[in-house]
């Protein structure tokens, strides 16, 4: 019997990934290779599709791809509506990809921290999960809900965008979307640095210095116990919590899935404070349905292996 295989596409800022993937999450092939930011989508387009046509031809049994590229999806028409990262607005990538395939494929396209929740709950930490939010803490913070097994999606295509929910909007720090205390401004990559920025002076002992503000850098000083580190860590974590809770008295999941590079480098400084506030500040009944934990694929591209079997078990349901 022909095993099914999917392949996964992750088109990102700096790098465009691809793997062939089975029904199980187990990856046969994969691939990565810098995207050209700077060249028209076209050029992303027709490397992308020479990788597929390979794995075409080389795996008989590919039903399917599924591509997440960053920003909002107009999913329905295909449309990658604006990909800040990659200089993308109003793509038509669905109908790129497909004319670009050497065989007639069914090809699904979605944002990635969608594209991530769906590979949680076919291969991951949400496995077979039927509510559950997921957040991603990167350089951004994004995220994505699935309630009673469907995919939340909004009426602009730019649903869950709760790194930009304002934790402090009359003093908070100027959000890159022009508000003040965005969720963002706290519990990413560029607002954990902006905060040991903003509070270098009042810590003159601090290890940390303006040339050497790096989020690795602060989580190693975090880590030795640095006062600036610790402190700019403790606002992160409140700031989470906040965040979880939010999303456990608004949506009642049993789960919280925390993904993206920066919280699985920090969860072992941000575990115990994140989850006091997230309780502190839920109805208790809700907090206790819920369990907040890492997520488990860290591969985006099998994730986006994901929409195709995602997808077919939508056109399933009655």
């Amino acid at each position: 019997m022909r095993t099914e295989l999917t392949v996964g596409v992750d088109i990102g800022g700096t790098k465009t990934a691809l793997v062939v993937a089975d029904r199980r999450g187990r990856i046969l092939d994969s691939k990565t290779l810098p995207t050209q930011t700077q060249a028209p989508y076209s050029d992303t387009v027709s490397r992308v599709c020479a990788l597929v046509n390979q794995y075409i031809e080389r795996y008989d049994g590919i039903s399917g791809i599924g591509i997440g590229v960053p920003g909002p999806v107009d999913v329905a028409r295909g449309i990658a509506i604006h990909a800040a990262n990659l200089g993308w607005r109003d793509v038509p990538i669905l109908e790129a990809i497909t004319k670009g395939l050497a065989r007639a494929l069914p090809v699904y396209i979605d944002n990635d921290v969608n594209v991530g929740a769906i590979g949680e709950r076919l291969f991951g930490a949400a496995k077979d999960q039927d509510n559950f939010v997921y957040l991603i803490i990167g350089t951004g913070v994004g995220g994505a809900v699935v309630f009673d097994k469907v995919l939340l999606r909004g009426a602009s295509n730019s649903e869950m965008e709760i790194g930009h929910v304002s934790l402090d909007p009359v003093c908070g720090r100027v959000c890159t979307c022009g508000q003040r205390g965005c969720l963002e401004m706290s519990i990413s990559g560029k607002g954990i640095i902006a905060h040991a920025r903003q509070h270098l002076a009042d810590y003159p002992q601090s290890r940390l210095s303006a040339g050497s503000l790096t989020t690795r850098n602060i989580i190693n000083a975090a880590e030795a116990n640095d006062a600036l580190a610790t402190h700019v860590m403790q606002e992160a974590a409140r700031a989470l919590g906040v965040a979880c809770a939010w999303c456990i008295n608004m949506f009642n999941p049993a789960q919280i899935i925390l993904g993206g590079g920066l919280i699985h480098a920090t969860w072992h400084l941000l575990e115990e404070p994140t989850l006091a506030t997230a309780r502190a500040r839920c109805l208790p009944l809700n907090y206790a349905a819920a369990t907040v934990s890492l997520s488990q694929l860290r591969d985006g591209a099998l994730g986006a292996s994901a929409l195709v079997w995602h997808h077919q078990n939508e056109d399933k349901r009655p």
